[in-house]
């Protein structure tokens, strides 16, 4: 994705003309009204009311010299970059305090299940679920997903959160997570991957996994949790049966799972 710096700076409260005028000084340095409208590309019926702007916000110094002709000078980047993050980090303080306030003083649902889209969404909040676990994560996830996770994995086992569930397709997971088997039915799965990620037995995430870019639910209902907690035991320990059985009794469990189920669970072509 390309990224615009002006867009960045704007999202941080300056104008668009704010934000070029701030970038063509630190390029040209100090500078009067004319050429800081050149370098800029701001209409020069624009550029002074700008420039003023910024003058008021503290960002840009203005000297004049004998024939009031003015010289604008930008705040050092390092400065200003520091005045940005104090600036935001106070917004952000302030805004989580006011809206966890009001989220405890709402009326609470007996069950609370809401929907996530979109790839980044996802594994924003995955993350910060992994790092609000106070004792265990329990999970089921599939390569890419994990793979995107294992940094956060790591420092909650480092931070001496307890780490267990299965994973497809990850041949050497870390320590309490299970490598699913390989076998045919599971390979003609790839394309409908899944996770699950449960949260101190309090709180839920599961659907698509983020790289298909689709739906995730969240929850906190104690039955939501309880049932997919059982089924990622039973996925592990239906993988440890078979690792201590051998492959007849994987070979026993397709045609059963098809008789249960009712309906064929491999392609024609496999």
């Amino acid at each position: 994705m390309v990224r615009d710096l002006s867009e960045i700076l704007q999202r941080f409260g300056f104008t668009q003309y704010e934000s070029k005028a701030y970038q063509a000084l630190v390029r040209s340095g100090p500078s009067n009204a004319s050429s800081i409208s050149k370098v800029s590309g701001i209409p020069r019926a624009r550029i002074y009311d700008t420039l003023e702007s910024l003058v008021e916000q503290g960002i840009v110094m203005t000297e004049e010299n004998a024939e009031g002709v003015k010289t604008y000078t930008c705040l050092p980047v390092s400065v200003f970059l520091e005045r940005i993050r104090n600036s935001w980090l106070t917004d952000f303080s302030f805004a989580e305090k006011e809206l966890k306030a009001i989220e405890n003083q709402g009326e609470k649902q007996d069950t609370y299940i809401s929907t996530l889209r979109g790839k980044d969404n996802i594994l924003a909040f995955c993350r910060i679920l992994i790092r609000r676990a106070k004792n265990q994560i329990i999970l089921s996830v599939w390569d890419t997903m994990y793979n995107e996770l294992l940094p956060d994995l790591q420092q909650a086992v480092h931070n001496g959160r307890r780490l267990r569930g299965i994973t497809f397709e990850v041949f050497q997971p870390l320590e309490g997570l299970y490598s699913h088997r390989l076998n045919d039915y599971m390979s003609s799965l790839r394309s409908e991957n899944w996770f699950i990620l449960s949260i101190d037995s309090c709180e839920l995430l599961y659907g698509h996994s983020a790289e298909r870019d689709s739906n995730a639910f969240y929850t906190d209902d104690s039955v939501h949790i309880y049932l997919l907690e059982d089924y990622i035991w039973h996925d592990v320990l239906v993988n440890r049966l078979i690792k201590e059985q051998g492959k007849q009794l994987d070979n026993w469990i397709l045609p059963e799972m098809e008789e249960f189920f009712g309906r064929k669970l491999l392609p024609p072509s496999l």
